[in-house]
């Protein structure tokens, strides 16, 4: 693909991200138990790096499952989504999970859209303590690009990228 239309295609799904219907049906509350899922559709690759001038950080990619995991400084936060391949225009439902040594901790979340590895919007900030649900649609001007959702969990000076893969279809 061309530089242009690699730049021209970035504008498009950045003005597509900016017209997310989102943030809808969002609830909080504390960590009751959480619901187990098959092993194979919870695999997530997970790597951990930290230096001595930027707090510790860790980031997950779903793959194919429909949850990513990562941990960092003892917080471990969870992505669940309901599908790889969200509708136009149907509530799309994620939750996540956050905890330390077990239990619910405070946390935020904030969502980032990619195309290609390059952040092409970012959306909502929230303030929960252990778990969080939100429900939104994606527009037609995002049909069928292959896009990541992003959920930047930040918690305990832990700062937890979880990458969830979405091609939205009809």
């Amino acid at each position: 693909m061309s530089t242009y239309r690699h730049r021209s295609l970035l504008a498009v799904l950045a003005a597509a991200t900016l017209g997310i219907a989102g943030c809808g049906g969002s609830s909080s509350g504390k960590t009751g138990s959480s619901s187990s899922t098959p092993a194979a559709t919870t695999a997530a690759t997970t790597s951990t790096a930290r230096s001595a001038t930027s707090p510790l950080v860790a980031s997950a990619s779903a793959g194919s499952g429909t949850r990513a995991t990562a941990s960092a400084g003892g917080v471990t936060a969870t992505l669940r989504g309901s599908t790889h391949r969200p509708k136009v225009e149907r509530p799309w439902p994620i939750s996540f999970t956050v905890t330390s040594g077990g239990r619910a901790v405070k946390a935020s979340v904030s969502y980032e859209y990619m195309l290609g590895g390059q952040v092409v919007a970012r959306r909502s900030h929230y303030t929960f303590d252990g778990h969080f649900s939100d429900v939104f649609k994606w527009p037609a001007t995002a049909l069928g690009y292959p896009l990541t959702f992003r959920a930047v969990i930040v918690s305990e000076g832990a700062t937890i990228n979880l990458d969830y893969p979405v091609q939205v279809s009809a």
